[in-house]
């Protein structure tokens, strides 16, 4: 017979001897021993845990010959049955790769054979390895047949990846996640292992080996295959030396002493050291961040927060580490930590490995870094000055008043007027030429309009009214301060009726704007801003704009309705526009210049944010 691998020899044979997995097991076990086999399964987790292991154990229970006049749940693994599964060559149990066979039609070669009764035991076990890996056409195959099955049919499935299996195949299986299994866990089962096997190893060998394994018991069964061939029946740390390139931590923790004393030179000869062995640079930084984080733990814990006897590491290891741990800085630990996995990410795809680690180091040597924490917390924080009002009336900081502000920025300041200047220019403008008194009121306020307000250029919103606005636009327009896109829709509302008790608003239907308020939701949401920002608490209406002119369609007497806000806007600007040209017509100061010149006047044109045609 030839050699059997650890791994398959010591697979369990029983929901007992599953390692980690104690709460799928029982699970699985109450339900046969219920008589409420589920018949669609899905096990999920990382490779190594079990998944396979268990759906072959779930198949032995449900056809095991000897379990059934028994009741139990456990299988024997002396039946015909049993012996059949673990070899792999029973006929009413299928496993399928999924990897491979991924096509709607090998979904339907499935489903043509589901009909058929077992040929000798109860149930026809279908487990499909990777089924991740199907394709979505082949999914949707199996929908039907998934949600009700034959009696005599179970579906079991196994992934890694259980994000790419589609809900609607997840709402029809019952999903159970395996777990990574723990360090110490994988190092019992491994001393158990060797102890059946009769083969000798050495403590410090076999923890590097089940923290190899990274919760996958397989893969450290595998490596311990491995070390056992290379030590010539005997697991030792030197066999292991030609297998796990992090065996020794020596060279990691002097990486990281140099990083706590932030000695760049020694950092880059360690680097050096490390490129000359062949190390792995991935490998290095990963290594060195899982001793940083030990540290850490041992300076804020103590040695008692780790699990020495898991890290691999011998006494004069560890008490490095401790030494390393009392050294740093406060926080050095975990800002390093930090800096290695960010280095970690960008070393993916590169061929620079050496120097991107070696570049992430060496500026963590040379950043000073923040202050020390104790710096800090005794530091008196220093007193802050009571703004001033300058003449504007703005609140000045006079520590900020009297910083020297950069070159550029003090030639452009000296270009421009100051402000309290421009200010003190708004509230009493001086007249240099003779102007009716219509033209400079107006002139006034549009510069008042335009002025920067006093703090620093930014708008004041003004402060909202504590009550019901008098008038309908000036509640849009104290409104509009707070919601600026929403108030505008309101704009081109025609207001046909409006006070504390009721607000009704015709609306346009092709208002670009405004047509979105005819919906039901939308005028609930509008209502409760008006209660909340107004307190209004009545009746609100808003209507199409044809159902506020059925008179005029009944042949009655047309009703006007009321001009919209965007409407008074407008008029008045054109108000506004033609008071302003007809006073620069009848400027004492144009006359004049008409009357030296000899000219004639063709038009006016007010430049400003845009220009008005001439008239």
């Amino acid at each position: 017979m030839t050699y059997q691998p650890l791994a398959r020899k010591y697979r369990p044979g029983q929901f007992a001897e599953l390692v980690g997995q104690e709460a799928v097991s029982k699970a699985l076990a109450n339900a046969i021993s219920m008589g409420r086999e589920p018949h669609a399964l899905i096990f999920t987790g990382v490779r190594g845990v079990g998944k396979t292991t268990i759906a072959r154990l779930y198949a032995k229970a449900l056809n095991c010959e000897a379990r059934l006049p028994q009741g139990s749940a456990e299988p024997c693994n002396v039946c015909a049955s049993c012996l059949a599964i673990s070899r792999g060559n029973h006929e009413d149990v299928l496993e399928i790769d999924g990897a491979s066979n991924t096509g709607v039609g090998d979904v339907r070669s499935l489903q043509e054979t589901i009909d058929y009764r077992p040929q000798r035991s109860a149930f026809k076990v279908y487990i499909i390895d990777e089924v991740h890996m199907l394709s979505g056409a082949a999914f949707n195959a199996l929908l039907k047949t998934l949600e009700e099955p034959p009696g005599h049919v179970v579906f079991v499935f196994a992934t890694t990846e259980i994000h790419k299996v589609p809900q609607t195949i997840m709402s029809r299986c019952q999903a159970f996640y395996l777990k990574k299994l723990p360090a110490a866990l994988i190092l019992r089962r491994l001393e158990y292992i060797l102890e059946h096997e009769g083969i000798e190893a050495e403590e410090k060998a076999l923890a590097v080996v089940a923290r190899e394994g990274h919760g996958s018991l397989r893969d450290a069964l595998t490596l311990l295959d491995q070390a056992i061939a290379l030590g010539h029946g005997r697991v030792t740390v030197a066999s292991l030396g030609w297998l796990v390139s992090n065996l020794s931590s020596a060279p990691y923790l002097e990486l990281l002493a140099a990083l706590t004393c932030r000695d760049g030179a020694r950092v880059l000869a360690v680097m050096n050291d490390m490129d000359q062995a062949g190390a792995d640079f991935t490998t290095v930084v990963e290594q060195a961040a899982e001793l940083t984080r030990h540290a850490f733990v041992v300076q804020g814990l103590g040695v008692g927060g780790l699990e020495a006897g898991l890290l691999g590491l011998d006494d004069a290891e560890m008490a490095a580490l401790t030494e390393v741990a009392k050294a740093a800085g406060a926080f050095d630990l975990n800002r390093i930590f930090r800096t290695l996995v960010k280095c970690r990410g960008d070393l993916d795809g590169s061929a620079l490995d050496r120097y991107i680690v070696e570049n992430y180091l060496f500026e963590w040597c040379l950043d000073p870094g923040l202050p020390p924490l104790d710096q800090l917390l005794s530091s008196s924080p220093s007193p802050i000055p009571i703004p001033s009002q300058d003449r504007a009336g703005a609140a000045v900081n006079p520590t900020v008043k009297a910083a020297a502000a950069p070159s550029r920025t003090m030639k452009l300041s000296a270009a421009l007027p100051p402000r309290s200047a421009v200010a003190a220019a708004t509230a009493a403008p001086q007249v240099v030429t003779p102007a009716p008194a219509a033209t400079s009121a107006v002139v006034a306020a549009d510069v008042a309009a335009a002025a920067p307000s006093g703090d620093g250029g930014r708008r004041v919103r003004p402060p909202m009214p504590t009550g019901m606005p008098a008038t309908w636009r000036q509640m849009i327009d104290a409104w509009k301060q707070q919601k600026p896109l929403q108030a505008r829709k309101f704009e081109e509302a025609h207001p046909l009726e409006y006070s504390r008790q009721r607000i009704v608003l015709a609306i346009s239907d092709d208002g670009f704007a405004s047509k979105s308020l005819l919906s039901r939701d939308e005028q609930a949401r509008v209502k409760d801003q008006f209660r909340e920002l107004f307190g209004f608490d009545g009746v609100l209406v808003i209507q199409p704009k044809t159902a506020a002119t059925t008179a005029e369609v009944q042949g009655e007497a047309p009703v006007p309705l009321p001009e919209t806000i965007l409407a008074e806007r407008g008029r008045e600007a054109v108000d506004r526009q033609d008071r302003l040209i007809e006073a620069a017509r009848n400027a004492p100061f144009t006359k004049d210049l008409l009357s030296t010149l000899g000219g004639k006047l063709e038009g006016v044109r007010i430049l400003g944010s845009d220009e008005t045609p001439a008239r």
